[in-house]
C-alpha cells in the first residue's frame, strides 16, 4: 500500500473514531442526568433474589458507579452512530452494489448488539446471580460492593453484545470471499465446540444451565447466518 493511501486511511480512521467518541461522550453526559433511574434498572436482577443491598466503601465509589452506569447507557444510546462510523470506514473498500446494504448492515449490527445485551440482562445475569448466591449459609451472608457488582454486570452485558455480532463477521467473510458457506457448514462441529467453549468462558457462573442458555442462541444464530451466507453467495454468482 502506498504511503499516501496509508496516511489517508489513518486520517479516515481518526475522523471516524473522533465522531464515535463524541457521540459516546454526549450520550454519556445525557444518561448521567438519568443515572439514578438506570442504577435502579440494573440493580433489579439482584433484588429478585432477596432483600439484598449494595454498599460502597470508598467516598467516591458511588459517584464512579453513576458514571459507569451513564457510560453503559451511553454505549447503547450512541450505538447507531458508532456502528454507522464503523461501516462508513469500511465502505470505501466495497463495490457500489455492496454499498446499498450499508443501512441494513448498520441496523442489523445495532439489533444484534442490543439483543445480546438484552439476553445477558434477562437470562445470563439472573442465572449467574442465582448460582453464585446459592452458596450463602446462615453463617455466610453476602455483603456486595457496588463496584464489583457493576463491573460484573457491565462486563457481561458488553461481552454478550459484542459476541452476538458474529453473524455479521460470518457474512462479511463470505462477502469478501475469504471463506465459503460450504466450508463453514463443514466446520459446524468445530464451531459448535468453540461456541460452548466461549459460553463456558463468558458466562458469569460455571453452572452448565447458564452456559447452555448462551450456547443455544449462538448455535441458532450460526445456522441463520449460514442461510444468509448462501443467499449472499447466490447473489454474487448471479
Amino acid at each position: 500500500m502506498p504511503l499516501e493511501d496509508f496516511v489517508s486511511h489513518l486520517e479516515e480512521f481518526r475522523r471516524r473514531l473522533l465522531v464515535s467518541l463524541l457521540a459516546f461522550g454526549g450520550a454519556t453526559v445525557l444518561c448521567l442526568f438519568f443515572s439514578g433511574q438506570l442504577l435502579d434498572f440494573f440493580i433489579k436482577p439482584l433484588q429478585e433474589y432477596g432483600d439484598l443491598q449494595l454498599f460502597f466503601q470508598k467516598p467516591y465509589e458511588a459517584f464512579l458507579t453513576h458514571l459507569k452506569v451513564a457510560a453503559l447507557g451511553g454505549i447503547f444510546l450512541a450505538s447507531p452512530i458508532i456502528f454507522s462510523q464503523v461501516w462508513l470506514f469500511v465502505a470505501p473498500g466495497l463495490y457500489d452494489s455492496e454499498k446499498k446494504i450499508l443501512t441494513p448492515l448498520i441496523l442489523v449490527s445495532v439489533l444484534l448488539f442490543s439483543s445480546g445485551a438484552f439476553f445477558a440482562y434477562q437470562v445470563v445475569i439472573p442465572w449467574g446471580l442465582r448460582f453464585l448466591l446459592s452458596y450463602q449459609t446462615e453463617s455466610l451472608r453476602p455483603l456486595l460492593g457496588v463496584g464489583p457488582y457493576f463491573s460484573f454486570l457491565m462486563g457481561t452485558i458488553i461481552a454478550f453484545g459484542v459476541l452476538f455480532e458474529f453473524p455479521i463477521v460470518m457474512v462479511g467473510l463470505v462477502q469478501l470471499q475469504i471463506a465459503q458457506t460450504k466450508d463453514l457448514a463443514r466446520s459446524r462441529r468445530l464451531i459448535i465446540v468453540l461456541i460452548f467453549v466461549a459460553a463456558a468462558v463468558l458466562t458469569p457462573s460455571p453452572d452448565p444451565v447458564s452456559q447452555v442458555f448462551l450456547a443455544v442462541p449462538l448455535m441458532i444464530l450460526f445456522e441463520i447466518s449460514l442461510w444468509v451466507c448462501q443467499w449472499v453467495e447466490k447473489r454474487k454468482n448471479s
